[in-house]
């Protein structure tokens, strides 16, 4: 099985694509246009199709912040690549950021640093992200970690 992590707002989109437990692609998709409903349709769900065609996607996670930090846009993008999968028949799931607590090591606070290490050990392949990330004054790389979290928890449940 095949599963596509979706970490995104309306400027970043951060992909994962995990295939029997190893991460098989990320990256980060920054689109810098004002937002409208045209760049929701076209800019970021065209950019999802390479991802879909190359890796045969069997089912789509997307990582989604509570409902109180959802603007009016986010909804309307989120609605949008719902309606791009499952126009392709490929399930689509939400998760929100409290389920990435079982990717922590026990007893550890939980900001964002400590669950881009946690996946940095689980994925190598990410070092070189999570040191740049680090270095960074704003953040860039988290949709990335946040779609391999989300990915790798619909992995595990099967």
């Amino acid at each position: 099985m095949v599963t596509l992590g979706i970490s995104t707002n309306t400027r970043l989109l951060g992909l994962a694509i995990i295939k029997q437990g190893r991460l098989e692609d990320y990256r980060i998709h920054l689109h810098k246009s004002p937002w409208s409903p045209w760049k929701a349709n076209i800019m970021i769900t065209t950019s999802l199709e390479p991802c879909v065609r190359q890796y045969c996607i069997k089912r789509v996670i997307l990582s989604i912040p509570n409902a109180y930090h959802q603007t009016e846009a986010f909804s309307l993008l989120i609605t949008r690549i719902r309606e791009y999968f499952e126009a392709k028949n490929i399930p689509v799931y939400t998760q929100t950021p409290q389920a990435f607590h079982t990717l922590y090591p026990p007893g550890e606070k939980q900001p964002k640093k400590a669950l881009m290490q946690a996946l940095t050990l689980m994925y190598p392949q990410l070092s070189l992200c999570y040191h740049k990330e680090v270095r960074n004054k704003k953040r860039y790389y988290i949709k990335v970690f946040e779609a391999v979290a989300v990915a790798t928890l619909k992995e595990r449940e099967g």
